[in-house]
């Protein structure tokens, strides 16, 4: 379900992509620090955006050093260090990864869930013992999606407001005023709303073949058509549901008083996700268009497949 919220890169200045560089590996250093090394597999761009978000938001102070890593042993590259925030985005990235295998391996007994639940267990113990409230709340918005999934629930706004309240409450608003503190909710639970439908989108060719639950399956009434069929006539009304969310997200963050990272933050908000948004909606899918290889923006070197219009 993550790594959605990316940056517009060829409209971000090359100072702010290096800035928004060093949070992302700040955050991989954290998890390594607190977690162990195997807690770096679960990086990923929507954590960050969290860390950053709530940096900026409080104003906090921002340390930067020069480390190298197993990726990168050679060169250094500037880390956000000694972050509260970016602490904080680290428990949160275990929490929500430990349980989003539990759901899997309640889905599909798979061994590679069980597996990854060996294997998180001890670095679940301690973020859950740190953060009970917020292992608490992720546990109940998940059983309350098993249970909307076994029913088979046609109600894609009943599904989309389970992840949807659980990012409107791990943004602490503690010390904001009022109106700081409900935009700043809003934003947050439309956030996870636009998250989750993306992803529900972004699944359906993957969900058909394995007949597993999708809102937009039983929302719009699927009656076994063609993948590439069904997606066509129902992207208009995922494109109104995925926009609705964005224009939220951007009316909450105007209201909000942003004195560090505003070019980041706005090129995410303002353009990363509608790119990414018209991405999903818009390529081909169902395992009908070609395979092209996409170098990582972040660690060079590496590589991973995604499908492109």
């Amino acid at each position: 379900m993550f790594g959605y919220i990316r940056l517009h890169k060829d409209e971000l200045k090359i100072r702010e992509y290096y800035h928004f560089r060093a949070y992302y590996c700040g955050l991989c250093m954290e998890l390594k620090q607190r977690y162990g090394q195997m807690s770096r597999f679960l990086l990923n761009y929507d954590v960050t955006f969290l860390g950053l978000f709530l940096s900026s938001l409080t104003c906090t102070r921002e340390k930067t050093a020069l480390k190298k890593c197993f990726l990168h042993p050679v060169k250094k590259r500037p880390v956000i260090v000694d972050n509260t925030w970016l602490s904080y985005a680290a428990d949160v990235n275990i929490l929500l990864a430990y349980h989003n295998i539990k759901d899997n391996w309640a889905d599909d007994r798979s061994p590679a869930a069980r597996s990854g639940l060996v294997l998180l267990g001890k670095a679940y113990r301690e973020a859950a013992r740190l953060h009970p409230e917020i292992d608490q709340l992720i546990d109940e918005q998940t059983r309350e999606l098993s249970r909307l999934e076994q029913e088979k629930s046609p109600h894609i706004d009943a599904a989309a407001d389970t992840f949807a309240k659980i990012l409107e409450n791990i943004c602490p608003t503690g010390g904001l005023q009022e109106s700081a503190a409900k935009a700043v909710k809003w934003l947050c639970y439309n956030l996870g709303k636009w998250i989750y439908l993306i992803d529900a989108f972004d699944d359906l060719p993957e969900d058909i073949k394995k007949e597993r639950y999708n809102p937009f399956l039983y929302g719009f009434h699927y009656q076994g058509e063609a993948c590439e069929k069904f997606q066509e006539s129902i992207r208009p009304k995922a494109e109104f549901l995925l926009t609705y969310s964005l224009s939220q997200i951007a009316a909450s963050y105007q209201l909000l008083d942003m004195p560090a990272n505003r070019g980041i933050l706005e090129n995410i908000i303002y353009l990363g996700m509608n790119r990414q948004t018209d991405h999903v909606l818009n390529r081909r899918s169902c395992g009908k268009s070609e395979k092209k290889l996409l170098r990582n923006s972040w660690c060079q070197g590496e590589c991973f497949e995604r499908r492109d219009s």
